[in-house]
């Protein structure tokens, strides 16, 4: 269920970035900066995605389900990290970082729940 999220996520911040390049526009150094930790903040989110995935399987071979609440968090991280992307894309720095804390203010919330970090 969560593979395919997870390898859109990957491709859509690739997207991003090729799309920064074909630009040709040289990037601001806060833009580069905003980049850097949207990078940071989505490698994170993969692998607590990841250990998630792990246990949602142990679960599920009990025939039990992770958390509804959990799943709503991983779509609010997924969110968050898209529309901060949008947001870099379109130059929007104030709206970027207001969306990368928002996305790590979920993480944070996230991995405490499954025992991460």
């Amino acid at each position: 269920m969560f593979q395919t999220a997870k390898i859109l996520l990957a491709i859509a911040l690739a997207a991003g970035a090729v799309a920064a390049q074909r630009n040709g526009a040289p990037s601001s150094p806060a833009t580069r900066e905003m980049r850097h930790r949207l990078n940071l903040i989505a490698t994170r989110a993969t692998a607590n995605f990841q250990s998630a995935d792990s246990i949602e399987r142990g679960l599920g071979s009990l025939g039990v389900a992770l958390h509804p609440q959990l799943v709503a968090l991983r779509l609010r991280i997924q969110g968050s990290l898209d529309a901060a992307e949008a947001a870099i894309r379109q130059g929007d720095l104030q709206e970027a970082t207001e969306e990368l804390d928002r996305a790590e203010g979920f993480l944070n919330r996230f991995a405490r729940r499954i025992g991460g970090d």
